[in-house]
């Protein structure tokens, strides 16, 4: 037997569907639309990676260090404004054919992580495969490029600074050598500094003319900090799975208000009938059970067909007038009245009990045509017990 809350709700379902499938349609409705406004994303992403360049150690200081600057990119910022130029971006639009802005927009840099085994990850989103295979190939080959451009000027920069930081130091040497040899004086002292003054500024021409060979033989070595680990690999994006996600969101939302919203009706209390109107109810049945012919007032209750308030609900029509024994049946929907012959049916957890001889009786009504029950609420009252239609299904049967 299920319970009788369960069945409540079942009644207000019944009642209230309507309004439960418009919030449905309503939550779809508004998912679908804002569904509608993301932007379709790519059928298809190219994913490459390149590595940091191994330095030999043939290689000079200066060339490893400028190397190695290159392969270091603290932040994103940083990686787009060197590798990402206006002139890289330009040069694979042209290739694929397409604005460098849209390059901008379908591309995605992943540094270097764990995620990542380390490597610096290009990928490309297009609608056509073959683009966007073309695309990462041709951005990992302009970035190794320009990685050597940036190289190149950076030593280029080096040279300049020490070419110009050089006759600087041989003029401080010269200087120093002259001051120490205008010197004629005892002092012990200021000779050692004088001595110490010029040892200084010979050490910091020959670090400078070493520096300068160095990085001039630097110029011939200087390659690239990045080289190409892993080729294009292409495969499709789940393109629609944002759409679809929001639809669902949408839907299962529309459930949850549906049947909270029945749930909240079911739990809220129903309205009490009047106590007036117990009194003309008891009259209209002339003080008798409706179905048992009981007399005895203080065992009497009043059903009420449509229990929800509104218009015409409580009045002497809607009611009728049952012992409570009776009363207590009829709302467990172990008993009903057949809405087209108003006898009493009963369930089959009944039919065997004591109140067998109940069924078939056909109920006693008022003398007043205003005062009879509600046809239509005797049948939804009727049509809510479940055992109903397997019973009008037995004489199929047999």
């Amino acid at each position: 037997m299920k319970s009788s809350f369960f069945r409540s709700y079942l009644q207000t379902l019944a009642r209230y569907k309507w309004l439960a499938v418009a919030l449905f349609i309503a939550s779809v409705g508004i998912s679908g639309f804002m569904a509608f406004q993301i932007e379709p994303q790519p059928k298809y992403i190219a994913v490459g990676a390149l590595r940091a360049n191994p330095t030999e150690d043939s290689l000079t200081p200066t060339t490893r260090q400028i190397i190695k600057q290159g392969q270091q990119f603290s932040r994103a910022e940083e990686l787009v404004n060197l590798l990402l130029a206006e002139n890289v971006l330009k040069a694979v639009a042209d290739y694929i054919q397409v604005p460098p802005e849209e390059v901008r927009q379908k591309l995605l840099l992943k540094l270097p992580s764990e995620e990542t085994a380390g490597m610096l990850q290009v990928l490309y989103r297009d609608d056509n495969s073959e683009t966007a295979n073309q695309a990462v190939a041709a951005l990992m080959e302009a970035m190794v490029q320009q990685s050597q451009l940036i190289n190149n000027a950076r030593l280029t920069a080096r040279v300049e600074k020490l070419k110009k930081t050089l006759p600087q130091a041989r003029e401080n040497l010269q200087q120093a050598e002259q001051n120490l040899y205008d010197y004629y004086g005892a002092d012990e002292a200021e000779l050692s500094r004088l001595e110490a003054e010029v040892t200084q500024q010979k050490e910091r021409v020959e670090q400078l003319q070493a520096a300068l060979s160095q990085a001039e033989a630097s110029q011939s070595q200087m390659v690239s900090s990045l080289a190409i680990a892993q080729a294009p690999q292409v495969s499709p994006t789940k393109s629609n799975q944002r759409f679809f996600l929001t639809l669902a969101s949408g839907a299962i939302v529309g459930v949850l208000l549906g049947g909270g919203l029945i749930l909240l009706l079911t739990a809220i209390p129903k309205k009490s009938p009047p106590l007036q109107l117990r009194q003309p109810l008891l009259n209209a049945y002339k003080g008798r059970c409706a179905i048992t012919g009981c007399d005895v007032e203080d065992a009497l209750e009043i059903l009420w067909l449509e229990s929800q308030g509104g218009d015409g609900t409580h009045a002497v029509g809607n009611g009728v007038v049952l012992r409570a024994d009776i009363h207590k049946l009829f709302l467990a929907q172990q008993m009903a009245i057949e809405p087209m012959t108003l006898k009493v049916v009963l369930s089959p957890n009944l039919r065997k009990t004591s109140y067998g001889k109940l069924a078939g009786r056909a109920i006693a009504l008022p003398d007043a045509e205003d005062n009879r029950p509600n046809i239509e609420a005797i049948e939804r009252h009727y049509r809510h017990c479940d055992w109903i239609e397997a019973q009008q299904k037995e004489p199929e049967a047999g």
